[in-house]
Order: structure tokens, then C-alpha cells, then sequence
């Protein structure tokens, strides 16, 4: 019979937004008992604690609430052929995963449905001004957004997108401020694909990588 000792681990920054991998072992904790995990940018992710390697305490830095949430699992739960979800305790998403690599990755995979996946499985097809356009460019929003560069800059990583026929309306919750990408023409999907980053701030929107402030008028939803 086979024995895991060592498990992955897949956390969602808080700060940056990014998904970020780590290798968690067993025999980690014979050395020390506490061990930390940290994102490329810095950010805490997560500590494990444990006294007897039986018992293993996570203080959790969550991206959903903004909060730190202490869970409690035990050795078989962590070391198993089967994926653990790290949840919020608060709104009962998913903003994080343990267990071996290979199933991990798919769990992400399958939390990661771009907002091209979503539009074409609403049967959107129709309803856009230029289907192809609106497509490729939520493609290039999603890959902006799941590299962590999409931001506002009152400093809140979580964006909401809504979807209209002609255009793609960004809005920070935290702060208010709005910004619109147009989405009908060939200019329109060049802005998008020429830009790494994108930053909302009040009366509009900043696209890096073009060298320009881009502002936005709020317009009445249709």
C-alpha cells in the first residue's frame, strides 16, 4: 500500500489575486511545527500548525471576506487520494484546494471558467453587437484578471463585470469607481489585447501597456 506524504496545495492571494502552488510534506513538520506559506508578491497565504502531526490547525488569509479563518483538519484529511476544499467560512466559496497535484489543478481548472465559457453557455450569441468581438475580448479580460492585474485603485483586487450587447461595464464594490471597455469593433479588441493591466479609478479606467488613461462616462445599464 502506497502512502502520500507529500500533498499540493493551491491558494488564491488575497493581495494579487493570483493562484499560487505549493508542495505541503509530512516530514515538514518533524523538523518544525509550524510552517508558513507566502505569495510570489509577498502576501501571507497561509500557516499550519501542529503539535502532535495528528491534528493540524490552518489560519487561512482569505481573498473572499478579507478575513483570516482558523480551520482544524486532521492527517488522513490532508494526506489523502481525495481533494480538500479550503472554504470561506462566510460565503461558503471555495478559495482553496489540498490533495494530490494532478486533481488540484483540475479542481482549479473547473473554478476558472473564463467569462467566455459563461457568456457562450447563456446563449449570449444573439444578444452581442459582434459576438466574435465580445468573446475574444472577455477571453482577454479573463487572462488580465486571473494574472491578478486586474485592480482598482482604491486597492481592491475583486472586480465585478457586467456584461451588456455593445460593451463590458467594470465596477469596483469597495469604492465605486466604473469603467467601460467598448466591445464592437476590431479597434475596440486591440485596446484590450495590446494592455497587461488594467486599473479602475474615479471617472474611468487606466489600461497599462498603451500609455494611456482611458476614461469612461457611467452609462444607465439597458
Amino acid at each position: 500500500m502506497l502512502v502520500a506524504t507529500t500533498t499540493a496545495l493551491a491558494l488564491r492571494c488575497p493581495n494579487c489575486g493570483k493562484i499560487q502552488y505549493h508542495a505541503l510534506s509530512l516530514f515538514s513538520f518533524s523538523v518544525q511545527k509550524t510552517i508558513r506559506f507566502t505569495c510570489t508578491c509577498g502576501a501571507p497565504l497561509l500557516l499550519i500548525s501542529t503539535k502532535d502531526r495528528r491534528v493540524f490547525y490552518f489560519q487561512l488569509e482569505c481573498l473572499m471576506c478579507e478575513r483570516r479563518h482558523l480551520l482544524q483538519y486532521f492527517l488522513k484529511d490532508i494526506w489523502s487520494s481525495q481533494v480538500l476544499s479550503l472554504t470561506c467560512e462566510e460565503t461558503g466559496l471555495e478559495v482553496g484546494f489540498v490533495g494530490p497535484r494532478e486533481q488540484v489543478k483540475k479542481c482549479i481548472a473547473n473554478q476558472e471558467r473564463s467569462l467566455r465559457e459563461m457568456a457562450e453557455d447563456l446563449g449570449f450569441a444573439d444578444y452581442f453587437t459582434n459576438p466574435e468581438i465580445m468573446y475574444e475580448i472577455l477571453d482577454a479580460l479573463h487572462k488580465i484578471a486571473e494574472e491578478g492585474n486586474l485592480t482598482c485603485q482604491c486597492g481592491n483586487p475583486q472586480i465585478e463585470v457586467e456584461i451588456f450587447a455593445e460593451r463590458v461595464e467594470l465596477k469596483c464594490p469597495s469604492c465605486g469607481a466604473l469603467g467601460v471597455l467598448d466591445a464592437e469593433s476590431r479597434a475596440d479588441l486591440q485596446t484590450i489585447q495590446n494592455s497587461w493591466e488594467i486599473e479602475l479609478k474615479p471617472g474611468g479606467l487606466q489600461l497599462l501597456g498603451l500609455g494611456k488613461v482611458r476614461r469612461s462616462r457611467r452609462r444607465s445599464k439597458k
